[in-house]
């Protein structure tokens, strides 16, 4: 047997019951059966601890890969000096290319 949500099982009830109200009523026969319930839709549960728990799991997960929040580093290193030894790099090739072009003129 295929496992249907609980919308879908209201919906095809057809029954004049509204969805909360046929819900508890499952709820109550399945209570009587042992057969489990269905969640309710109001959990209950505010909606702050929800997302507390959400953000120390996916801190404990970045923490576990080794991801580091606000660091300005590329392959490990500063980004400034990074961009400033490449502009050096960049601007001496530059001149090596500039003295030969003049020389051979």
């Amino acid at each position: 047997m295929e496992n249907k949500s609980a919308n879908k099982l209201w919906k095809e009830s057809k029954t004049t019951l509204s969805f909360k109200e046929w819900i508890e009523r499952e709820n109550k026969k399945k209570t009587e059966n042992q057969e489990g319930n269905f969640l309710p839709f109001n959990s209950g549960v505010p909606a702050n601890v929800i997302k507390d728990s959400l953000d120390a799991a996916k801190q404990e997960v970045q923490a576990l890969g080794g991801y580091k929040s606000q660091t300005k580093t590329v392959f490990g290193l500063n980004q400034g000096v990074l961009v400033i030894s490449g502009l050096l790099i960049v601007g001496a090739l530059g001149y090596v290319a500039y003295t030969k072009l003049k020389n051979k003129k």
